[in-house]
């Protein structure tokens, strides 16, 4: 009688820690998007890839909303990383494939490099 009682209660800590890990692994994929923003009808995954002055061309604008940060951003000037006011500016040849922008952050400016959709690749 014993044992059955033991038997029963390791099962249900077992069930408990894979409920756990599970809701834990759902929470960690919804949240676990890339930085993003939103310019002239492009998306862009925030890089943090350090670039030169020589890089910025002319300033596009500002951050005008930052948003929930599992959000997709569907605004011009919209981000679901960077802070409002964050400037973004246009990159030397950055309409070349993929197409880039330059962002300032804390005085230093960083690539943020469009997003390539490849769910149609390969079909």
């Amino acid at each position: 009688m014993k044992n059955k009682k033991i038997f029963w209660i390791i099962c249900i800590v077992i069930l408990i820690i894979a409920f756990l890990i599970t809701a834990y692994k759902v929470y960690e994929s919804k949240n676990n998007l890339v930085e993003m923003l939103k310019i002239q009808d492009t998306v862009f995954v925030v890089t943090n890839e350090p670039v030169g002055k020589s890089q910025v061309i002319r300033k596009l604008g500002e951050i005008k909303q930052k948003i929930d940060r599992n959000q997709v951003p569907n605004t011009n000037f919209e981000s679901n990383s960077l802070n409002e006011g964050t400037p973004i500016y246009e990159r030397k040849n950055g309409d070349e494939f993929p197409k880039s922008v330059v962002y300032k952050r804390e005085g230093k400016f960083y690539i943020a490099t469009e997003v390539i959709d490849r769910s149609n690749y390969g079909n």
